[in-house]
């Protein structure tokens, strides 16, 4: 039987040892004043999470086969979109509702989401980002 906790450990171990740190943005969509929704968020209306991520070009996933990473139209679709692609140990937060990514002052919208979850546990993600 694998070990899918172990493997979770090697994999956000070899991420924070080769990526770099990197903030999750997500929009804060709840109204300052419930009454007048259309005027927005309050001020400050974004969630952050801090990760580790390791930038991996599209164009090394198309060489190594995109078999290698899993299959499906959703995945073959984030390549052929994204500038980059972020391989991040999540853990289990949820990165579904994040928008964009900041790196170092720059922010690339986040365009697509996959996840690596064979088992109960989550490995991986590959985040598909653009400026």
């Amino acid at each position: 039987m694998v070990d899918y906790n172990r493997l979770a450990q090697t994999a956000a171990r070899l991420v924070k040892n080769n990526g770099r740190s990197i903030t999750f943005v997500k929009l804060n969509e709840t109204p300052a004043d419930s009454n007048r929704p259309w005027k927005g968020p309050a001020s400050g209306g974004e969630t952050t999470l801090a990760l580790n991520g390791v930038f991996v070009p599209p164009n090394t996933v198309r060489q190594f086969g995109l078999t290698a990473l899993g299959e499906g139209t959703e995945f073959k679709d984030l390549v052929a979109f994204s500038e980059q692609i972020i391989i991040t140990a999540q853990g289990e937060n949820d990165l579904r509702e994040f928008t964009s990514v900041v790196d170092n002052g720059d922010r690339w919208g986040i365009i697509g989401l996959q996840v690596l979850k064979p088992g109960p546990t989550t490995l991986l993600a590959f985040v598909g980002v653009r400026r």
